[in-house]
């Protein structure tokens, strides 16, 4: 049974809507657990994931001095979280992937450090051998399957959310950024990574047609018109009240840079000025096929 409080993030008005979400926030979570330098990593956070970790952890109330109030009871609560978060938060092999990764990672400190107990070295191989168990169960069950049929149907699915509304609290360049990283999550990003070259293209070219099919129409229906790029990025709407979405795609793009990725940095850090890269004025065409690049090709896939 899930607890009230993993409830509570699935249950997230913007958790609800961009399904990769708990899944970023699960391997993030896993990421900041680190007993090599004896402490839960905070720094760098972003508004959204910590408003999601204090949900979980109770800093809201008791804040960061008392949940590490001793190494032991900080790392050891955190894996109890993790445990339970890799079994009723994180889906997709891609998340799965990335969890198994770190724990694998922090069973090898731990195994150098003196000072960890038994029964916290013990709960981490438990939690270990439970990631490893779901990973190979979902890879079991992508070879079961047909993944590029997979891969077709989360398409389509995707688009048809995209085109039905399902996105419209974002701005026009938000809501093909958030349609791209749910796929890029999901069963069409396992595809892309895995697949031989001549497939993964021929997606690609699919995805881009789709896109640039769906920005035009947002546009009023050109492709190639040119618009101000603070029309696509949503003008003064970033500064709305409610800023919970922005904070949202904010902290889902935190992996990108503003030298190699200038559109999604654009599309989703706040800044006063865009990078010298991003183009004034911008296309649909443009704007979609960029960000297909910036996240397929040499982004964070």
């Amino acid at each position: 049974m899930t607890s009230p409080v993993i409830q509570q993030i699935a249950d997230n008005r913007v958790c609800q809507v961009l399904t990769c979400l708990p899944e970023k926030f699960v391997v993030d979570f896993a990421n900041g657990i680190d007993v090599a330098q004896e402490h839960i990593r905070t720094a760098g956070e972003r508004t959204f994931f910590r408003r999601l970790k204090e949900g979980l952890t109770g800093e809201g109330a008791a804040r960061q001095n008392a949940i590490n109030a001793s190494l032991a009871q900080g790392v050891e609560a955190s894996l109890r979280w993790l445990t339970e978060m890799t079994t009723s938060l994180a889906t997709t092999n891609y998340a799965i992937t990335r969890v198994n990764d770190r724990v694998s990672s922090l069973v090898s400190d731990t195994a150098r450090l003196a000072h960890y107990s038994a029964d916290t070295r013990e709960q981490l191989l438990t939690l270990a051998d439970q990631v490893h168990h779901k990973l190979n169960h979902l890879e079991e069950k992508l070879h079961r399957v047909d993944q590029v049929q997979r891969a077709q149907l989360h398409l389509e699915q995707i688009f048809s959310w995209w085109s039905a509304g399902r996105y419209a609290s974002f701005s026009p360049a938000g809501r093909c950024y958030v349609a791209l990283e749910e796929l890029r999550w999901g069963a069409f990003g396992d595809v892309i990574r895995q697949s031989e070259t001549g497939q993964v293209n021929q997606l690609l070219d699919i995805l881009r047609h789709k896109a640039l099919t769906q920005m035009a129409q947002e546009s009023g229906g050109s492709a190639t018109v040119r618009l101000n790029t603070l029309d696509w990025l949503g003008g003064q709407g970033r500064e709305q009240a409610d800023n919970e979405w922005h904070d949202a795609i904010n902290w889902l793009g935190d992996w990108c840079s503003e030298e190699q990725h200038p559109v999604i940095w654009s599309t989703t850090q706040a800044a006063e000025h865009l990078p010298v890269r991003m183009p004034r004025l911008c296309s649909a065409e443009r704007l979609s096929e960029s960000m297909v690049d910036e996240i397929f090709q040499k982004g964070a896939a």
